[in-house]
């Protein structure tokens, strides 16, 4: 039986907010963790009732809702994300202390993003819909820091957003 999974057209992809990039983050992790944790286990799942079927049947199923998920997501983004989540991986460490966290992103993007930061690029933009979607720099933005709130349309939202 193939596997055929779900795929948005590009134009009719929406980018994630910042609560569903983490959400996918996580998703992604426990679905490896998931799959590395099926060899440690395996006498285990032997002894329970159908418990390697099972297990595979719970992978297969958390690897298709997951590359569903991915298929709603514009392609772009899905490359960041990739880059993103081969430099991580799933730890089990107490709350407080779980506080690093790091963006991966292209060195040309990187390049471009710090020369419109040395030029204050952003400063007297005054983008307003449509034409923020075509900014090179509100493109590389969205793709790393993607807003929980995209503001009401009349200007662009990275203009207005404080950064630390």
């Amino acid at each position: 039986m193939k596997q055929t999974w779900y795929q948005l057209p590009e134009d009719d992809c929406e980018r994630l907010n910042r609560d569903e990039m983490q959400a996918v983050r996580w998703t992604l992790a426990a679905v490896n963790s998931v799959a590395q944790a099926q060899e440690p286990l395996q006498k285990r799942l032997e002894c329970i009732p159908n418990g390697k079927s099972r297990w595979r049947l719970l992978l297969g199923q958390m690897r298709a809702v997951t590359n569903d998920i991915i298929g709603t997501i514009p392609y772009k983004q899905c490359v960041n994300i990739k880059n993103v989540m081969m430099d991580m991986e799933l730890r089990l460490v107490p709350k407080y202390s779980a506080a690093e966290n790091r963006v991966v992103m292209d060195a040309k993007d990187l390049a471009f993003l710090i020369d419109a930061a040395k030029r204050d690029m952003c400063a007297g933009c005054i983008y307003t819909g449509d034409e923020c979607r075509k900014c090179e720099l509100y493109k590389i933005l969205s793709a790393i820091t993607p807003l929980k709130d995209y503001g009401n349309g009349m200007i662009c939202p990275y203009n207005l957003a404080e950064w630390e």
